[in-house]
């Protein structure tokens, strides 16, 4: 369907757009996967962690910028045009790691949970308010200076460049092959 069949019945008639889909959430689907439309694959051509972290914090970021859409996002992955062409790029990243077939599907399956779940706890994100005060006093005793906003791009970067040291030990190890 064309989203400028869509844009000219909704000219007419805003409840016009449910004759395009079959139900609210396949409605909420196209959106999500809409909302990752601008997201760059950076290509074959740059190495696999700094294309498969670019992928992902492109992807979280162009969910961030729909908040409407972000929680839809993170509970049921886009499966449309946009986001199948992301999971192609991040599985091609991942073979080119050096992982075995089956590894890829598991570590893209890891990967899809992490930004998932990070881009959950995004939306919900709050500033250091009295509870982050008293986490933050509550952890006082463990090493660090300061302890990162749940679900800020911090947050997300350091949990990516960990999951992204494990996919390579993986390699190594022979990649579960």
């Amino acid at each position: 369907m064309s989203m400028r069949r869509i844009a000219a019945d909704l000219e007419c008639d805003p409840m016009a757009i449910y004759r395009h889909f079959p139900n609210r959430e396949a409605l909420l689907d196209a959106v999500a996967d809409l909302a990752l439309a601008g997201v760059v694959d950076p290509g074959p051509e740059t190495p696999w962690d700094q294309r498969l972290s670019g992928i992902l914090a492109a992807a979280r970021s162009a969910a961030l910028q729909h908040p409407g859409i972000a929680a839809h996002i993170a509970a049921r992955p886009p499966l449309g045009v946009h986001g199948l062409r992301l999971a192609a790029g991040i599985t091609a990243s991942l073979t080119e790691a050096g992982l075995s077939p089956t590894a890829v599907v598991q570590t893209l399956q890891t990967l899809i949970a992490y930004v998932t779940a990070a881009l959950a706890m995004a939306v919900n994100a709050g500033v250091r308010d009295e509870r982050w005060h008293r986490v933050s006093q509550a952890m006082s005793g463990l090493p660090g200076e300061t302890l990162p906003i749940v679900g800020s791009s911090e947050q997300f970067t350091y949990g990516l460049r960990l999951l992204l040291h494990g996919i390579r030990a993986e390699a190594a190890a022979g990649g579960s092959r």
